[in-house]
């Protein structure tokens, strides 16, 4: 009996929390999709870290430079590129390409090699160093970011909102060829999103951010840049610190290349939620809560099934189809991001339609996978990021190993 009352009561805890949470995002996405585009407009810097050559590398990097940000019929912006050195593959395309770029004005920074601090921190802050005097504010952006056109428009746009410390979008995984660990990926990444819409635990997203230059200064960002090996949570709590928020922009929702294989996407979601331990320690409790409740979840459906077959009783399966009710309900919730994502991902909205099965077919193993792949991060703030392992012994101290 205290098996069936305990799945019982996690099926309708774990149903009624991703409710509130689902319709939090949903409520969010459709209001903030109806504000028109933004006019609010500065003059800003757009700071793009490189280290070697991402999926679509050329033609994410043309896109930037094909923004449609304009001041008084001249562009508003400028691109400053930055590597750790001249033999990073990227710095001869990047150099070719702000070469032969004669409407934006861009740069490729070397910024070098510092043991203390993560090489995309290190690019980046030898970007700030080079910036224009007249930029008013800041935008972050991965070269594995495909961006529409007024992309820049709406991230920036939202910063004329006194309350607003930083503006965010956010990745989205479409798993081109649906591999099992891709597809566990997406899911994970789609329900952490959720938590964007949350007014206490919203965070920055490293691979489009911006800031207002002035606000960038008082928060003591630098500092907090100095020896750290994440920008974006790090930013997060700067920003937090000085009573100010974070606001995700969804038309800023950018597609990624989702494939990988067990090995890349497990290193990937160990250093998203290791980097989230150490820089913004409230959202990983909230993370490995939940993965413990789900892991007490799956255990208790262990018991009950085993239970069944050495005994066959009623009570084992009823305990059973108690903790499966989670799933038609997990499915629900699918079915209604699907529609959600298509619309703010028009662009790709086939690609995301065409997967909706192979999503519900991998929600049971995300049950099984997902609660241990999460609690795993209480073991080590050990990271691996493009090829360099990182011990992170603090906010303000990072050993390159």
């Amino acid at each position: 009996m205290f098996i069936v009352a305990s799945l019982a009561f996690i099926t309708v805890a774990v149903c009624l929390s991703q409710f509130v949470a689902f319709n939090r995002m949903y409520r969010y996405v459709q209001k903030e999709m109806a504000v028109g585009e933004p006019l609010y407009r500065p003059r800003l810097s757009v700071i793009l870290p490189c280290k070697g050559i991402d999926h679509g590398f050329v033609d994410n990097v043309k896109k930037l430079l094909d923004q449609d940000y304009d001041i008084e019929g001249q562009p508003g912006f400028e691109v400053l590129f930055a590597v750790a050195s001249e033999t990073d593959p990227a710095f001869p395309i990047l150099k070719r390409i702000s070469e032969e770029e004669h409407r934006i004005s861009t740069q490729v920074v070397i910024a070098g090699i510092n043991p203390v601090r993560a090489q995309k921190l290190n690019n980046q802050l030898a970007a700030l160093k080079q910036l224009s005097p007249d930029s008013e504010a800041i935008a972050f952006v991965d070269s594995d970011v495909i961006a529409r056109r007024d992309f820049i428009r709406y991230l920036v746009g939202r910063l004329d909102n006194p309350s607003v410390g930083v503006t965010t979008g956010y990745r989205f995984y479409i798993p081109e060829k649906g591999g099992a660990a891709s597809l566990l990926r997406s899911l994970w990444n789609r329900m952490s999103a959720w938590e964007l819409a949350s007014p206490t635990h919203a965070f920055a997203w490293g691979g489009a951010m911006a800031i207002k230059r002035d606000v960038f200064e008082r928060a003591g960002v630098l500092n907090h840049w100095d020896r750290a090996a994440d920008d974006d949570l790090s930013l997060t709590t700067a920003i937090k610190d000085i009573g100010l928020k974070v606001h995700f922009v969804p038309q800023c929702l950018v597609a990624h290349y989702g494939d990988g294989d067990w090995a890349e996407v497990t290193e990937w979601m160990n250093r998203q939620l290791i980097l989230t331990k150490v820089y913004y320690p409230a959202l990983w409790r909230r993370a490995i809560f939940r993965a413990g409740i789900m892991g007490f979840w799956l255990v208790c459906m262990f018991v009950s099934i085993a239970g069944y077959l050495v005994t066959r009783e009623n009570i084992h399966l009823q305990s059973v189809l108690a903790g499966l009710t989670v799933f038609p309900v997990e499915f629900f919730f699918l079915l209604q991001g699907q529609s959600l994502w298509e619309r703010v991902l028009s662009d790709r909205s086939q690609q995301i339609a065409g997967a909706f099965w192979k999503f519900c077919m991998a929600i049971p193993l995300a049950h099984i996978a997902l609660p241990w792949m999460t609690l795993y991060s209480t073991c080590t703030n050990r990271i691996q990021w493009r090829g360099v392992t990182y011990e992170l012994r603090s906010p303000t101290e990072t050993v390159v190993v």
